[in-house]
């Protein structure tokens, strides 16, 4: 029975080849994934196994390893795998038949079939669901695995695996309405862009030679307009340049932590784009902190978790603080109601949850009104966004059109 496992470190993954034991003394042979050989062995020892042989396996080039993005499983592959798996569950069928089934007939992708047959392995040789899961974080993120482990724990994993389809389908479509709304002025934005790019660089030049070569006195923004399209036309090169290493610079910035925390408190605080991002995360953590409530975990291990379930930095440290709060005795409120990134509705429901040991429906109740906001909010930013994106380039096309309609008013007054 051949393996393929993995770890995650914060070094250099290295692909091993195996050769081990079992507990009744079966030789199985696999690779495995670790970031040095005493990692590899700790991880074969942990899974029962008796290391006989390990070498370092032959780098291989592989497609999936150099575009990772397009191999990657889909949240749409794990939300139909859950239910499908609940949904198997709750007919009757153990789980190791479920997901062989399920690995043959529902997994589409090729990663994500890859990834139940590593589940199926793992499982066959005695891991836990939860802990055949936990080896895949692309796939499963931690909140997932240990909603899970605590499904079995508690042998309600049908139910939980239809909260966490529930979940993940929520925050998908959250993702995807955000995504969608912001389609149509992108491309408004981007295809003005473009084209007063190609009337300067190209028409431009050509209708502007001809007022030059006039020898008289031009107005004020057509001789601008000769200056800016001269510069562009004469130094592209060095805009070129200059625009990669702006770029190159941003993303630097953004790659440190406190560039990362910056651009995340934009993201948060700016006028237009900041109150349907911070209602998104208000939403997210009310939402995924429900789910979690219902699901069976204590307090304590949700803000353990919490921190995982949002991308931006500033949401991760203020989750981090009430976390210390709540460690401290303080509760969920009381270190929520000091950090004012935490809105005064939210605060005051947290205590009515608490007071009443309802928390997990005060706080659903709160994600519904959240991500309602959040919606109403992202549609009032993308319905400022069109028309100012559309007076923009119209301002710069007139620009162009009076720079070029004045000196012709001038060339007429001359000729006659």
């Amino acid at each position: 029975m051949a393996k393929a496992l993995d770890i995650s470190t914060k070094g250099k993954v290295i692909s091993y080849r195996y050769v081990a034991a079992t507990t009744q003394g079966k030789v199985v042979k696999g690779t495995i994934k670790a970031t040095n050989e005493v990692a590899a062995e700790r991880l074969l020892i942990g899974q029962g196994y008796n290391p006989i042989r390990l070498e370092v396996a032959p780098s291989m080039f592989s497609l999936e390893e150099a575009l990772p993005t397009l191999f990657k499983v889909k949240p749409r592959d794990v939300i139909v795998f859950s239910r499908q798996l609940a949904t198997l569950i709750r007919s009757g069928i153990s789980l190791l038949p479920a997901l062989e089934i399920l690995q043959g007939q529902v997994a589409t992708s090729r990663a994500f079939r890859k990834t139940l047959g590593s589940i199926v392995d793992d499982i066959r040789g005695g891991s836990a669901f939860s802990q055949a899961i936990a080896k895949h974080p692309k796939a499963f993120s931690d909140i997932y695995c240990r909603t899970i482990a605590v499904g079995e724990q508690s042998g309600n994993l049908e139910t939980v695996l239809n909260r966490m389809a529930d979940y993940l389908e929520k925050q998908g479509a959250i993702a995807k309405k955000i995504g969608g709304a912001l389609t149509y002025p992108m491309m408004v934005l981007g295809v003005g862009v473009v084209v007063v790019a190609i009337l300067m660089t190209v028409v431009m030049p050509q209708l502007l030679g001809m007022f030059t070569a006039m020898n008289v006195e031009l107005p004020l923004p057509t001789r601008i307009l000769i200056a800016i399209t001269n510069v562009l036309t004469g130094y592209p090169i060095y805009f070129l340049v200059a625009g990669a290493l702006m770029v190159a610079i941003v993303l630097w910035l953004v790659k440190q932590p406190s560039g990362r925390r910056l651009l995340d408190r934009v993201r948060l605080t700016a006028p237009i784009i900041g109150p349907p991002t911070l209602m998104g995360e208000l939403a997210r953590f009310s939402r995924t902190t429900s789910v979690l409530i219902s699901a069976g975990l204590n307090l304590q291990e949700i803000m353990e978790l919490m921190p995982q379930s949002s991308n931006n930095k500033v949401i991760q440290a203020a989750l981090n603080q009430v976390n210390e709060g709540l460690l401290l005795g303080g509760g969920l409120s009381e270190p929520m109601s000091r950090i004012a990134i935490f809105p005064p509705l939210l605060v005051q429901m947290v205590v009515v949850g608490e007071e009443t040991n309802t928390l997990d429906f005060t706080l659903g109740v709160v994600a519904d009104f959240y991500e309602t906001t959040a919606e109403e909010k992202t549609s009032a930013m993308v319905g400022m966004i069109g028309p100012l994106s559309t007076i923009g380039i119209a301002l710069l096309v007139g620009f162009i059109a009076i720079s070029v309609i004045m000196p012709m008013y001038t060339l007429t007054g001359a000729f006659g």
